[in-house]
This record gives C-alpha cells, sequence and structure tokens, in this order.
C-alpha cells in the first residue's frame, strides 16, 4: 500500500514549481485526497492502465474544493517545515483504506451467507432409490438410471453398493453421462467401483448456462465396462451377470447462485398490500360467498323495513299530537 501511495506522491513532488499564495489542505481532508488517490492507482493497476499524468487526479481535488496547486503547495509546505510530520497523514490514510476495506469484506460475507443460506433452501433431492438387490441379467436394469435434465446448476450424485465377493471382473465403473439432444451421450464423470467391502462413490457436478442449453438427461450407470482395457477385458472377463447389492442412489440438485437468491427473496420478500382474498370473498368457498351476499341482502331488506316502521310511528305520534291540541 505505501508502495502506490509513494508513486503518487513521487509524481506529486516532481511536479512541484514556484506557486502564488494557495489554501493549507488540512491533515484529514489530506489523508482523505490520499486514500482517493490509492483507490484510483489500485484500478488503473488491475485494468493494467499505464498513466503517469497527475491530471487522473484533479477529479479527486475538486471533489474536497481544491485545486492541484493546492496539493502542491500542502505537501512542500510539509517539507519545510519541521513540526510537520508527513508520516501522520499516511497513517490516517492507511485507517481509512482499512476500514473501507472491513466494511467491503463485511458487506462480502454477508453476500456469501445469503447466497449460501439460498443454496442450501433451493436444494432437493431428485432421486433416491434405497435397498436394490442385482442377482440375475433381469435386474441389470437396476443399475442404469435416465433422469429428466433439471438445468443449469450443481447435481450431486451418490451411490452406495457392495459388490459380490466372487466377482473378480476389472474395469467397471461408476459413471455419469449427459444426453445431448442428438441422442449422442458424453462423459461427465467416471470412477472405479470397488470389490469385497460396501464402498460409496459421490460425482460432484457443475453445469452452466451454456452447457445446460444442449442437456436433456442425465445417464447414472453402475456398470459401466465401457472404458476397461483390453487386458483387464482378457484377464478379468466381466461376468455375464452382476451380483450388487445397491444400498442407495441418491441425486441432489442446487440451481444457480442467481436462481437460488432469486428464489429466497421471491419467498421472503413477496409482501402484498391487499391478498386476492378481499376481493374474492376473503377466501371463501362460492357457495359460501354467495350465503353471505344473500344474508347480507336479507339484513338490508330487514333494515329498510325496520325504517319503515319507524316513520311509520312518526307519522302516528304526529296525529295524536294534532287532535291533542285541536281538543
Amino acid at each position: 500500500m505505501r508502495s502506490i501511495f509513494c508513486s503518487f506522491l513521487t509524481l506529486t513532488l516532481l511536479a512541484l514549481v514556484g506557486c502564488n499564495k494557495h489554501k493549507t489542505i488540512p491533515d484529514r481532508e489530506l489523508a482523505a485526497i490520499f486514500h482517493d488517490a490509492v483507490v484510483v492507482n489500485a484500478y488503473l493497476d488491475n485494468e493494467t492502465i499505464r498513466n503517469d499524468s497527475l491530471n487522473i487526479y484533479e477529479p479527486i481535488f475538486e471533489k474536497y474544493g481544491y485545486t492541484t496547486d493546492d496539493v502542491r503547495y500542502t505537501i512542500s509546505s510539509f517539507l519545510r517545515r519541521k513540526s510537520a510530520n508527513l508520516s501522520d497523514v499516511v497513517d490516517e490514510m492507511i485507517r481509512l483504506v482499512e476500514q473501507e476495506y472491513d466494511a467491503l469484506e463485511l458487506a462480502v460475507t454477508k453476500l456469501d451467507t445469503i447466497d449460501n443460506v439460498a443454496r442450501r433452501e433451493a436444494r432437493r433431492t431428485i432421486l433416491l432409490d434405497t435397498a436394490l438387490v442385482v442377482r440375475t441379467a433381469r435386474d441389470s436394469v437396476k443399475m442404469f438410471y435416465e433422469l429428466p435434465f433439471e438445468g443449469a446448476g450443481h447435481y450431486t450424485i451418490t451411490a452406495e453398493y457392495t459388490l459380490d465377493t466372487l466377482d473378480k471382473s476389472r474395469g467397471r465403473r461408476f459413471s455419469v453421462r449427459k444426453m445431448l439432444g442428438d441422442s449422442t451421450t458424453k462423459q461427465l464423470y467416471a470412477s472405479m467401483m470397488h470389490h469385497y467391502r460396501p464402498s460409496k462413490s459421490t460425482a460432484n457436478i457443475d453445469i452452466s448456462e451454456k452447457d445446460a442449453a444442449d442437456i436433456i438427461a442425465l445417464q447414472i450407470n453402475l456398470n459401466d465396462f465401457r472404458h476397461a482395457s483390453a487386458r483387464d477385458k482378457a484377464l478379468y472377463p466381466r461376468p455375464k451377470v452382476t451380483k450388487m447389492d445397491i444400498h442407495s442412489v441418491k441425486v441432489e440438485f442446487t440451481p444457480t447462485t442467481e436462481v437460488c437468491v432469486k428464489q429466497l427473496y421471491d419467498r421472503e420478500l413477496g409482501i402484498r398490500i391487499l391478498s386476492d382474498t378481499m376481493f374474492f370473498g376473503y377466501g371463501l368457498p362460492d357457495s359460501e360467498v354467495d350465503e353471505a351476499d344473500n344474508d347480507e341482502a336479507d339484513e338490508e331488506a330487514t333494515d329498510d323495513e325496520a325504517g319503515k316502521e319507524d316513520a311509520d310511528d312518526e307519522v302516528s305520534d304526529d296525529k295524536v299530537e294534532k287532535d291533542k291540541t285541536e281538543k
């Protein structure tokens, strides 16, 4: 960080010339100017842009209400005055940079946390098969799966199995392949399968949006001899019937981070001011809504009759009062 600052300071000192009366920049504001200059230098270095001109710093000076000459004058005054210590300004600049870095790091951590929560919430199991026994040729279909493609994202495919102890074949693989629109397949993952003990194979596969456009299905094979060597085929021939206990086959799918975060926001922030039930009978079935409407109409009719009776009573009272007055 000091080397970046030194390059800025060197260019400034080289540009020092005789000057008239200029503003002296306070230490805190000078440190803020140095901070912004360091950020600009870092950007230029990151983008591999070569620029040795002080003109790139002029907008920074103007931001704080100063000119290039003001900066030159202030720095030269540090060199003239014994009581002034430019290192204090540099230390303040470093403090500002570290403070900004800590704030950005905290923001990134929060975003990473949101991403992780979103991915965890969006993850779902699209296949779970357990306790399969393969003993005959007819059972061989249990060792092969073809799944509709779910889209871009991360796939975790796990198989737990135990091969028969008498199975001496070699070259058998647990494989995952993608099927394309033209019905051709391409391998995504393959690992050797083990003998004599319960074993577990796990494939972690990431599929991008670009690759997902051509995929229509995923194929999982627990009995793939496609890549067995000629030597293995000769010395350890493939058994006519594979005997295997498949304890479980599980496929978990997690969409891309962008999709996961959108789903999380849609669920957590999908706030409405007025729900649909405000306009459709408060969620009541149609029959109950009709009944409620009829009850409301009956109440209005009753109110009308009551009002009419009250009016008749008022007329009768007026007539009685009139008769008394005449008498």
